[in-house]
């Protein structure tokens, strides 16, 4: 008998997530034999509920969130001995790694466009104990993503986020950094600092490099350079996928890195767009962890 846990976060920036789980329900059970429904109502509710869903052996688990709802639950089952394997249905002002996977944004498409017998096993990092599913960064782009209010993403989405981002990088601040992987290190002056297990942000596909998101391997991007025309030059390499190329830019592919402060300041990481452990931080990359189930 296969059972499934459908967990709905109903206040990622989506209040109409609850609307959905009639349908959800009709959806999962021409697939599963027992569907059950839980509702989070503050943080680490995802989270206890996977672990729950994996301890009994829970065939499958769906999410109904963001990538902060996905993170929980894979935070609640990767030190299991039984992991579930896990659908996304998104919501919220995004979910960046159900793009990454080519599942519909909108919410009937993705339901209607599943099919539980296509799966993917997908790499994860973590990062002092913080579970991620695309990417831990630092920067004042980082830094203006956690500025923005809950009440701010609900009114103006993704909007929000391009002001705020906008409001920082005009700050023109920088890090000292130090970042050792097993691919090589770097000692200096950061701009901004990115390790993604995907070769994209969104859509922009930046480097042609390690772009499977099942290697076992992250790519490392130090952004070094200094002002405007140092970011515009980034950019445009970035825009043209061969970041990587770019002089301003150190760039490894590591499966363990370690990130410090070389000057000892309060510096905050990102994780998937949620504010993260402060430096210093030790991130691993686990290969092929968790079994995505990817739509027709």
């Amino acid at each position: 008998m296969k059972k499934i846990m459908l967990i709905i976060n109903p206040n990622s920036g989506d209040q109409n997530s609850e609307d959905f789980e009639n349908i959800l329900v009709d959806k999962l059970k021409e697939y599963f034999d027992e569907v059950y429904s839980m509702i989070t109502k503050k943080p680490r509710d995802a989270e206890k509920f996977a672990k729950r869903a994996s301890e009994e052996k829970y065939d499958a688990i769906c999410s109904v969130g963001g990538d902060g709802t996905v993170n929980e639950i894979i935070q609640g089952i990767y030190k299991q001995n039984h992991l579930p394997k896990l659908a996304i249905i998104p919501g919220g002002t995004g979910n960046l790694l159900s793009k990454h996977l080519g599942i519909a944004q909108n919410k009937e498409d993705a339901i209607e466009e599943f099919e539980f017998n296509k799966t993917k096993k997908i790499d994860i990092g973590v990062c002092n104990g913080r579970c991620f599913s695309l990417f831990a960064s630092i920067g004042s782009v980082s830094e203006a993503v956690h500025e923005v209010s809950s009440e701010e993403k609900e009114k103006f989405g993704m909007l929000t986020y391009v002001k705020k981002s906008i409001e920082k990088l005009s700050e023109n601040k920088y890090f000292n950094l130090k970042v050792e992987t097993d691919a090589g290190s770097y000692e200096g002056h950061v701009d901004h600092l990115l390790i993604s297990l995907s070769n994209k942000l969104g859509s922009l596909e930046f480097t042609s490099e390690n772009k499977s998101m099942s290697s076992g391997k992250a790519n490392v991007l130090i952004l070094k350079g200094e002002g405007l025309l140092d970011r515009v030059s980034q950019a445009k390499s970035a825009i043209e996928g061969e970041i990587e190329k770019n002089e301003d830019v150190e760039n490894f592919i590591a499966s363990n890195i370690k990130i410090s402060s070389l000057d000892e300041s309060d510096i905050k990481t990102d994780i998937d767009g949620e504010e993260g452990p402060a430096l210093p931080v030790e991130i691993e990359i686990f290969q092929e962890k968790v079994e995505v189930y990817l739509p027709r």
